[in-house]
């Protein structure tokens, strides 16, 4: 009987590091994908962006139209630097848009857009600081595993606890929907005060983004690549402590 629960007891450490594990691989897949500027130039053709500045950009009601005169190099050189303001690699307020001769048309974001990008800076700045913890934490939980010699949980199960995992997940983004999901994160993330929510023909921000679609492809893809790592992850970490 005792030992029986001893073995219980052995299996946390292994669950521990399950838990740690998918949150550190969504950081080290947030960080790849950053360092890609979230694969804009795929998604800049998928969603046809190109058009949608055409369409939009003319319609711009605070004297912006010339953004229309802008080119697709310049698109994805503008949402790089805005990926670079986020992680507080450059002042978002210095960003200027220009024209396909390279002469300054304006500056690309107003006032709430800068304070709304600020907020999203202080958030990623505080996920990855989380998620650096526990990448630590699953490091030490990994070590602990090969000195104890005790295994990680069953791939079966681990699969299941995934599958379940999502499965809850998108269960509930089918019921709220996800626009309506969109929404919410941001009601409940960013202060009651700051405006989020541009329209497309007040915010060349959300015009070059073609928000919120390429929020919902880059969140799928982000998710994706952190599931492939956590089960390459996985397969490594069992090669180690075997």
């Amino acid at each position: 009987m005792f030992n029986g629960a001893e073995k219980r007891w052995h299996r946390l450490p292994g669950w521990a590091l399950i838990a740690c594990l998918l949150p550190a691989a969504l950081l080290l897949s947030w960080l790849l994908l950053a360092r890609l500027d979230f694969l804009y130039p795929f998604w800049y053709r998928v969603l046809e962006i190109e058009e949608h500045i055409a369409l939009y950009a003319p319609q711009n009601r605070h004297g912006r139209a010339d953004f229309v005169q802008t080119s697709p190099a310049e698109h994805r050189r503008l949402f790089a630097l805005i990926v670079q303001g986020i992680h507080g690699r450059t002042e978002l307020a210095a960003i200027e848009y220009r024209d396909q001769q390279g002469r300054a048309l304006g500056q690309l974001l107003q006032a709430d857009e800068i304070g709304h990008l600020r907020d999203v800076a202080r958030l990623v700045k505080l996920l990855l600081g989380f998620g650096w913890v526990l990448l630590a934490g699953a490091v030490g939980l990994v070590l602990l595993l090969r000195l104890r010699r005790w295994s990680l949980p069953p791939p079966s199960k681990v699969v299941v606890a995934t599958a379940l995992l999502l499965g809850v997940g998108g269960l509930l983004l089918a019921l709220v929907g996800p626009q309506r999901f969109f929404d919410l994160l941001h009601e409940w993330i960013f202060p009651p005060d700051h405006p989020w929510f541009f329209y497309y023909q007040d915010s060349l921000m959300t015009t070059l983004m073609k928000a919120p679609q390429i929020f919902a492809a880059i969140a799928a893809t982000w998710v994706g690549l952190a599931l492939l790592i956590c089960g390459l992850a996985l397969v490594g970490i069992n090669r180690i402590i075997r």
